[in-house]
């Protein structure tokens, strides 16, 4: 009977102590006083709510992490620095223990905040890592981690790890390329800083890596690799895809990059399997299938800025002499990305090189260069960087160009002409001045 009695006493006493402190209130407190940046006094406080209120909030706990870098940026000692950035790493261990579903690569978050804050500890920064992936690199979302760990397995590598074989480095390799493809379809380049920001990063990070495996990642090393583990990958579209951005840089006149572009492709037509398959056909030197499935990867590509860069590409490339279709090319990319600039320089420059072919007259000839220097003009208006380029470029076709006195010679101001051939326009010129 003592004993129930002690116990309802305890229960008692601590339901007392929880409704003393306001876990709701003294959060509001320490948040209102971190963003006045009243460091110092939101701590504390912060502190009596993560002791008192673990499950309070998430909110409790990014908070935190922010509070105790701020402290570990000023603090005053080497010593000082690292306790406070043990206690970030206890942080994100309670972190994922109440809320796990929402902190899966909390590992690798502890590895970047040991390499942020510039401690010694690679040993424990490279085991961090690689728990953290092997459990949930579908959640890295953070260029420098995946270069990081990358890097750190290179090194072991090199070092003579015999844990580490060529093998396993080309399968490293293949999982961070992956995760960085996977990266930047959902973060394509675009208007919005931020989102162009980290799409710039991943970019950064694939070269980076590239580099790093340069000499072990040659294109009979590649083969091989991916010729062994394609039955057992067969079906895995970010393996396969992975594999095909390893070998598309310089190897992609290999058969495994025709195997697997073609398996891809056949898995689902997308506008990167359609690409990969465009450059497989290239490769063979099968040029209307390669311009076919370009065609198909533009018309399948849903970021305007990667349409217009594919079928740009056609139009300086593989339909370069075909001018109707060049032009054709042209006109779509500027339709999908109307500040591409040099959009408009190249198809300048394929009238003006056609001005002596499609100007039945020596006033039409004229006339062909007085369109393009309209056009070049509208590449500045694009994008002002390339106003030196449009400036030489008009300098060269106002040489050629019909001039003021013989349009007013010809009586033909304010009036227009039509250009046939393939360049197809009507020019109108200005009223006399």
């Amino acid at each position: 009977m003592k004993a129930i009695v002690f116990i309802l006493g305890v229960l008692f006493i601590t339901n007392s102590n929880a409704q003393k402190f306001d876990c709701a209130s003294k959060t509001t407190e320490y948040q209102t006083l971190f963003k006045a940046t009243k460091i110092a006094e939101s701590f504390d406080i912060w502190s009596e709510v993560i002791k008192n209120c673990p499950k309070e909030s998430e909110a409790v706990y990014t908070d935190g992490i922010q509070i105790l870098q701020y402290k570990t940026d000023t603090a005053t000692s080497a010593e000082e620095k690292e306790k406070l950035v043990r206690d970030i790493l206890k942080l994100y261990d309670q972190y994922n223990k109440n809320y796990p579903l929402s902190t899966p690569d909390f590992e690798v978050n502890k590895a970047m905040t040991l390499v942020a804050n510039k401690i010694d500890a690679k040993d424990e920064i490279f085991s961090l890592l690689d728990s953290g992936f092997a459990k949930a690199s579908k959640s890295v979302t953070d260029a420098n981690a995946i270069y990081t760990y990358f890097s750190l397995y290179c090194e072991k590598f090199n070092n003579g790890d015999k844990k580490i074989t060529a093998n396993s480095v080309l399968e490293k390799y293949t999982l961070v390329n992956s995760l960085l493809n996977q990266l930047q379809i959902s973060k394509p380049d675009s208007n919005d800083s931020e989102q162009a920001k980290q799409s710039k990063e991943y970019k950064t990070a694939q070269r980076a890596i590239d580099n790093l495996i340069k000499d072990v990642a040659t294109c009979e090393n590649l083969d091989a690799f991916y010729t062994k583990n394609y039955p057992d990958n067969q079906e895995n579209t970010d393996w396969i895809t992975s594999a095909l951005i390893s070998l598309s840089a310089k190897c992609s006149t290999k058969p495994i990059f025709v195997t697997l572009a073609e398996k891809l492709y056949t898995i689902k037509a997308t506008a990167q399997s359609a690409k990969f398959m465009a450059l497989a056909n290239l490769k063979q030197k099968k040029f209307p299938e390669a311009i076919k499935f370009y065609n198909e990867s533009a018309e399948l590509e849903t970021n305007p800025t990667e349409k217009a860069k594919i079928y740009y590409t056609l139009a300086t490339g593989l339909l370069a002499n075909d001018l109707p279709k060049a032009k054709e090319s042209l006109n779509k990319a500027l339709a999908a990305d109307s500040k591409m600039g040099k959009a408009y320089l190249f198809l300048a420059q394929l009238y003006a090189n056609s001005a002596n072919d499609c100007g039945k007259t020596d006033f039409e000839k004229k006339a062909v260069y007085y369109l393009a220097i309209q056009t070049v003009k509208k590449a500045e208006i694009a994008e002002v960087k390339l106003k030196p380029t449009v400036d030489k470029m008009v300098s060269d076709f106002e040489a050629k160009s019909v001039t003021a006195a013989e349009i007013s010679t010809a009586k033909m101001n304010e009036k227009s002409i039509s250009i046939g051939c393939w360049i197809n326009e009507t020019i109108t010129f200005p009223a006399k001045k």
